[in-house]
């Protein structure tokens, strides 16, 4: 947990600065300016909710195992924001602190929120190739295991949920960090990619773990949800392989007994949600 400890305590010390630049930019400001000023950062906070916190660039911009905490900038513009009202909360430094500090608080939670319970206990079983899960929220984990395995790298559904931060299920993000510090020293490195039909062709064969499911309000075919199982809302980490000449494609499931099958390309259409995750040489 190194890797946590040294992204939280960064995140703090960010936190910390932009605090008193808050405190800083708003020490003559007029009441409109800074109203002004909050309400933009408050803005900024709802852009990066909508389309920072989940997206891929992340990866990119911070390829470290504590991304899951690096990338949770909800804290730092949690102090900013603090700072950037301070002078204008009315009361004493009392009242003011007990305001900003209850600021505080919602970002922190947002940090510590993903780390906080434990891991499921895991069993190592694997069939066809494929590491099976042994609880129902350890899909990731599993998947994990398998192409890490696949790459040389021996390892099991046990210590990758540990350290994918599996809890009620397991984040992009918590993958990630898994996957980095399991190939940490080796000739792999992880890469986080979006796309289609066509990104899956270009990255050939796998295994890669893809994100699949069926978003809650999507209009899919009810055999989906009646005859094969999935439930609307609940997102699963499953194996792409390859497309096979017979026009399926070959998947992984570490949720099925065999661990192997074929999807049609239209249950590939419809369940894909467009995010994978692979393993790719340095």
């Amino acid at each position: 947990m190194a890797d946590i400890y040294w992204g939280l305590a960064i995140l703090a010390a960010v936190s910390v600065v932009l605090f008193f630049l808050g405190l800083y930019r708003t020490r003559s400001a007029t009441t409109k300016r800074v109203t002004l000023l909050a309400f933009a950062t408050v803005c900024a906070i709802g852009v990066y909710i909508l389309w920072l916190d989940d997206s891929v660039l992340l990866a990119r911009l911070l390829p470290f195992s504590n991304l899951i905490v690096l990338g949770n900038w909800f804290l730092p513009a949690c102090g900013f924001l603090a700072g950037t009202v301070w002078r204008k909360l009315p009361g004493g430094v009392v009242r003011r602190s007990f305001y900003t500090t209850a600021l505080w608080g919602v970002g922190i939670f947002a940090v510590l929120n993903p780390l906080l319970g434990s891991a499921p206990t895991c069993h190592d079983l694997w069939r066809n190739g494929v590491c099976l899960q042994t609880s129902k929220i350890s899909c990731s984990a599993a998947c994990a295991a398998t192409i890490l395995r696949e790459a040389g790298i021996e390892t099991n559904e046990q210590e990758m949920a540990e350290l994918c931060l599996t809890r009620d299920g397991t984040l992009w993000q918590g993958l990630y960090r898994g996957l980095k510090l399991k190939t940490a020293g080796t000739v792999w490195d992880v890469e986080v990619f979006r796309g289609g039909e066509e990104a899956l062709r270009d990255r050939e064969p796998g295994p890669l773990i893809l994100t699949v499911g069926i978003p809650r309000w999507a209009d899919v075919d009810p055999v989906y949800t009646q005859d094969y199982g999935w439930t609307r809302g609940e997102m699963h980490a499953a194996l792409f392989y390859r497309f096979a000449d017979n026009g399926n494609v070959d998947m992984g499931d570490p949720g099925i007994d065999d661990g192997r099958e074929q999807w049609s390309r239209s249950d590939l259409e419809v369940l894909y949600r467009g995010r994978g995750i692979r393993l790719v040489r340095r």
